[in-house]
C-alpha cells in the first residue's frame, strides 16, 4: 500500500437490452462512497427500456453512448476513448461493487494494474498475493475486479481480433512486453452474475489461450511450453521455473518425450 490518493476512477458501463442489469449495476455506483469518479455508459443500441434506465440516472451518468457496436469488446474499446480518470474499470450490466467502500479500498493501493478478486456465483474466486505470468495464463483474472492506469490502458486495449479472453490479453500483454507493476487486492471487489460468454464457449476459450500463449510465451520456450502443457497442465509451474535453467532444459526435453510415450502407450487402460 501507498499513501492514500485523491485519485478519480473511471467506470465504463457496457450493457445491451439488460435494462434490469443496467439498473442493478448503476444503483450499486450510487451507493459507493468515493466521490473522485467519473461513470460512462456503453450501450448497443437496446429496445428494452435500458434508455429509460440511462435517463433516469443521468444524474451519476458522466457520458452515454447508445450505438451499435461489433461485440463487448468493441464497446470497451469505444469507452476507452471516454475516459479521464487515472485507473479505469468495466462494470457488466448486471455486476456491482462489492462493498460501498470498494474505491476507497482500491485508491490505497498503486501499481500499472491493480487486480482483486471477485464473488461469482455466490463462491469468492482467489488471487495469489504476487501474481505472475504462470498465475495470469493458468488462473486467468476477474475483468471487473481489474483496474487499469489510463496510460496503460489505452495503449493496449483490448484485441477485437479475441472473441473470449480479449480482456486477459490486455493484462498479459503490457506485463510481458513493458514489465508493468500488477498489485493484487486479496479481497472481492465485485460481484458478477452468472454466465459469461467465455463460461459458455470454453473450447473456444482454450483456443484463444493457446493462441495467447502462442504470442506472449519466448520462442525458445513455445514448442515444449505447449507439449508440457498437453501432457500434464499441473506441472507447468515447476516447468516455467525450470526452463529459465537452460543447462538442464535437454532433460526437461527428454521427460516431455518419455511422458508422451508411455501416455499414448497406455492410454488404452480405462481410469477408474
Amino acid at each position: 500500500m501507498m499513501e492514500t490518493k485523491d485519485r478519480k476512477f473511471s467506470i465504463i458501463v457496457v450493457t445491451f437490452n439488460n435494462a434490469d442489469g443496467l439498473l442493478r449495476t448503476l444503483k450499486s455506483i450510487r451507493r459507493l462512497d468515493y466521490a473522485q469518479k467519473e461513470v460512462i455508459v456503453m450501450d448497443g443500441g437496446s429496445k428494452d427500456g435500458s434508455l429509460d434506465i440511462i435517463e433516469q440516472n443521468k444524474d451519476i451518468i458522466t457520458t452515454a453512448v447508445s450505438e451499435k457496436d461489433s461485440g463487448i469488446y468493441n464497446a470497451m474499446n469505444k469507452g476507452i476513448t471516454h475516459v479521464m480518470g487515472d485507473y479505469v474499470v468495466f462494470m457488466n450490466a448486471g455486476d456491482e461493487f462489492a462493498d460501498k467502500n470498494t474505491l476507497s479500498l482500491v485508491n490505497e493501493y498503486d501499481g500499472d494494474i491493480i487486480l482483486g478478486e471477485d464473488i461469482y456465483g455466490g463462491q469468492r474466486r482467489t488471487l495469489k498475493e504476487r501474481m505472475t505470468l504462470y498465475d495470469l495464463l493458468s488462473r486467468g483474472m476477474y475483468h471487473q475486479a481489474v483496474y487499469y492506469r489510463r496510460e496503460v490502458l489505452q495503449k493496449y486495449g483490448f484485441d477485437e481480433s479475441y472473441k473470449l479472453i480479449a480482456d486477459l490479453k490486455s493484462v498479459v500483454e503490457p506485463f510481458v512486453k513493458d514489465r508493468i507493476t500488477i498489485t493484487s487486492i486479496l479481497q472481492p471487489l465485485a460481484i458478477c452474475e452468472i454466465g459469461g460468454i467465455s463460461k459458455q464457449r470454453w473450447r473456444d476459450t482454450l483456443i484463444e489461450n493457446r493462441r495467447l500463449i502462442d504470442e506472449v510465451v519466448d520462442p525458445f520456450y513455445k514448442a515444449d511450453y505447449q507439449k508440457f502443457a498437453r501432457i500434464n497442465n499441473s506441472l507447468l509451474h515447476d516447468f516455467m521455473v525450470l526452463s529459465h535453467f537452460q543447462s538442464i532444459f535437454p532433460l526437461i526435453k527428454w521427460l516431455s518425450k518419455l511422458m508422451s510415450f508411455l501416455n499414448d502407450k497406455f492410454k488404452h487402460i480405462p481410469i477408474e
